[in-house]
């Protein structure tokens, strides 16, 4: 799932790298929280003996999400496509299930979420009614590009939202 959320959302110069980048830096946080026995017990995670490790394939991740970012920014001389955002999807979820924090990455990942639900929105309403519309065009942010929003404003407004939610699924480990 977390992978054909991913991929539904590339589509725009630096969205998805973007947003990757930063839930994977949230998701070091977490393995590093797992993979030692006192935080693990301080924030009540499991703890898994060999998350550390896992911690640092996760930097890597987010840091190549932050060097593709330097040429997928807008106007985009490199692109993503199909294989590089299944791969990134697939790879936040692996970590999320090995680190037992899946709830916590559902909600590091709302905009992911916000767009893959976008899509099942509209092709079942479109079914359902015979060619009626809930929005311009699936996934949301290209109904909101249709509506005139500039690509720059979408991509760095789902950026913020998606530190906001990192921190918001980070604070949850407290509020346990």
């Amino acid at each position: 799932g977390m992978s054909n959320a991913v991929n539904i959302t590339d589509g725009m110069d630096g969205l998805a790298g973007g947003i990757s980048a930063i839930v994977a830096f949230g998701l070091v946080i977490l393995c590093l929280l797992a993979g030692s026995e006192d935080d693990a017990k301080h924030y009540l995670v499991p703890y898994v003996a060999t998350s550390q490790e896992l911690a640092v394939v996760t930097a890597a991740l987010g840091g190549a999400c932050l060097g593709f970012l330097w040429w997928n920014c807008s106007p985009a001389s490199v692109f993503m496509g199909d294989t590089g955002a299944v791969c990134l999807g697939g790879m936040l979820g692996y970590v999320a299930v090995v680190i037992r924090q899946e709830f916590v990455l559902l909600v590091m990942s709302g905009v992911f979420i916000v767009e893959i639900a976008s899509v099942m929105m509209q092709v079942s309403y479109f079914k359902a009614t015979k060619g009626k519309r809930i929005f311009r065009c699936a996934p949301y942010h290209w109904h909101l590009r249709m509506g005139g929003w500039p690509e720059q404003r979408i991509v760095a407004r789902f950026w913020i939202l998606t530190v906001i939610l990192v921190a918001v699924g980070l604070a949850t480990l407290k509020l346990r």
